[in-house]
């Protein structure tokens, strides 16, 4: 994973990210299927705006703690802004890298969340970091898009691959109940549950869908295109993605809510090794 490409990449979407109502609902389900209670302490990884951090604060109460971190200093700020807004005092947010989490400790949350970050994140590397800070009997819940969608994107890869581009499906890893379930297993967590959604994106022309999937992480080999075969690309995929637009579930996207929890009970931690003192971090 390009971290500075990444943390760009949501810098610059950081404004009105926030904004999108399905955003909201997506994270407010995940959340609500969680089914927090009172006191626990939680880690919302690469938790862009807060979405998922305020409901789940909400959830929590005075009495726990949410901490969201996040690569984009500019979705944590609108994060900030948005937590400022809700007037919860529950909630804090650390600058971090998401799979890995260096800064702290073992064992630190009752759950983590990851709402639609799975799609930039490298799945194995993510889950064992997540393994790591959660107590035992903890919780891991993250939202996946399943395989294959957004149907614009699978065009945009079918495209790619007449330019002698192999695009690889950012939901590969996780993408379907099976998959999922192997890539918690591997991580050593015990699957729980998934619970299907379709969530309908709001509507886009053509020429947006083009400009989001070029400036896409996940896609980096475009770049290798000369002028003359992004060019022949670009228009390629407008003529099959407007065709596409005009289909009457072409917004819809299927997903999937997945939870699974670490073996153990809570309360029991393992001795800590010498030296070892990570703590939760917290903001100023």
């Amino acid at each position: 994973m390009d971290h500075r490409r990444m943390e760009s990449y949501f810098d610059r979407r950081a404004a009105g990210y926030g904004h999108l109502s399905w955003h909201t609902g997506y994270a407010e389900r995940l959340v609500e299927l969680a089914g927090l209670t009172p006191g626990m302490r939680v880690l919302d990884a690469a938790t862009g705006t807060g979405l998922a951090a305020l409901a789940a604060a909400r959830a929590v109460g005075p009495s726990g703690q949410v901490v969201g971190v996040d690569i984009s200093a500019a979705m944590l700020q609108e994060a900030d802004r948005l937590c400022t807004a809700s007037g919860l005092t529950n909630v804090s947010y650390v600058k971090a890298d998401a799979t890995a989490l260096d800064g702290f400790d073992d064992e630190a949350f009752d759950v983590v969340l990851c709402c639609a970050g799975m799609l930039y994140l490298p799945a194995s590397t993510a889950f064992a970091a997540w393994h790591r800070v959660l107590k035992p009997g903890g919780l891991v819940c993250f939202s996946a898009m399943r395989a294959g969608f957004p149907r614009a994107a699978r065009v945009f890869r079918e495209c790619a691959a007449d330019f002698g581009l192999a695009l690889t499906d950012p939901m590969a890893e996780v993408g379907t109940e099976e998959s999922s379930r192997a890539a918690v297993a591997r991580a050593g967590f015990v699957y729980e549950r998934a619970v299907p959604d379709v969530i309908a994106l709001p509507p886009r022309n053509a020429a947006d869908l083009w400009r989001g999937h070029v400036a896409n992480p996940n896609y980096t080999e475009v770049a290798s295109l000369s002028a003359e075969e992004t060019a022949a690309f670009e228009a390629r995929y407008l003529a099959r993605v407007s065709e596409l637009l005009n289909e009457p579930d072409a917004f819809d996207l299927p997903v999937m809510y997945f939870y699974a929890r670490k073996p153990g009970q809570a309360g029991r931690r393992e001795p800590r090794q010498p030296g070892h003192d990570r703590r939760i971090p917290r903001t100023p």
